[in-house]
């Protein structure tokens, strides 16, 4: 037999069952799949906006999985409410069915994107990311320029090095604006400027290492501090364009919550079709 043959028969045998039963029954079984369709349907609801505010990757793909566990769970209950609104064969009911099959395979296609992009935190990995090796790659960078404006005696090395730390600091607190940007023109100008800025660090250090030799061992490891933050600072960049929060957030408060909604209405005008008496004229 093949597995076409089998779910015909699978289908066939659910209607004669579901035939044999009186309609009375039939329709106290439908509405509590209802009933059971519409609670599942609210805790997945819940479990997806938890997934998107959560802070942490266990936590977000832990919640994820419970509203893909819920959503299974709907599906089940949805694949035994069929059989009886077809065994009925009241076109009212069947046709509400099929209404909220349309709603439910949209709100089904929004969780798919919408809880892929909320376990990627690419946001969160950035403020993270740029709070941590960051910070700390650009501390040492400012800690050694300020060693050697305290030893220094040119006015003009002084104010070369106090540029290129201003500058630093100063592209550092854009990139901070840049993460939770949801404005791709905002995020273009703020990495002008930052290039900008970066510029006149690069500029300010070679400046202080024609200075002569003096500080030449110490301008190098600021230099390789410098290094590691624009590393660490361009891979914050990458993960802030990809702005996987910001655009879950907008999903779960437009998307979502408009398919959650014509969800939850299209099965509200299903289970006033079933509470209509099971012999009411078809």
């Amino acid at each position: 037999m093949t597995h076409r043959e089998m779910t015909l028969w699978m289908i066939l045998v659910l209607f004669v069952g579901c035939s044999s039963e009186p309609a009375m029954v039939r329709q106290m079984r439908k509405e509590r799949l209802i009933s059971a369709i519409q609670q599942k349907l609210l805790e997945s609801v819940e479990a997806e906006k938890s997934a998107v505010l959560a802070t942490t990757d266990e936590e977000s793909q832990a919640l994820a999985l419970e509203a893909r566990h819920s959503a299974a769970d709907i599906n089940q209950l949805r694949g035994e409410l069929r059989p009886l609104i077809v065994a009925d064969g009241r076109r009212v009911e069947i046709e509400k069915l099929d209404a909220f099959d349309v709603a439910w395979a949209e709100l089904e296609r929004v969780d798919a994107r919408l809880l892929a992009l909320a376990v990627a935190n690419t946001n969160l990995k950035a403020e993270r990311l740029l709070s941590s090796d960051g910070a700390a790659a650009l501390d040492r960078f400012v800690n050694e320029l300020t060693v050697i404006q305290r030893t220094a005696t040119e006015p003009e090395m002084v104010r070369t090095l106090s540029r290129a730390s201003v500058a630093a600091l100063r592209s550092q607190s854009l990139l901070f604006v840049h993460i939770p940007s949801a404005d791709d023109a905002e995020m273009t100008r703020l990495e002008q400027r930052m290039r900008d800025l970066n510029g006149e660090v690069d500029q300010s250090l070679a400046s202080a290492r024609q200075s002569g030799p003096a500080w030449l061992e110490q301008l190098a490891t600021a230099s390789q501090a410098w290094s590691e933050y624009q590393r660490v600072a361009s891979e914050v960049l990458r993960l802030s364009r990809e702005n996987t929060n910001v655009i879950s957030f907008d999903v779960s408060v437009h998307e979502k919550r408009q398919a959650t909604k014509d969800c939850l209405s299209a099965l509200a005008a299903l289970s006033a079709a079933i509470d209509v008496e099971p012999h009411a004229p078809r």
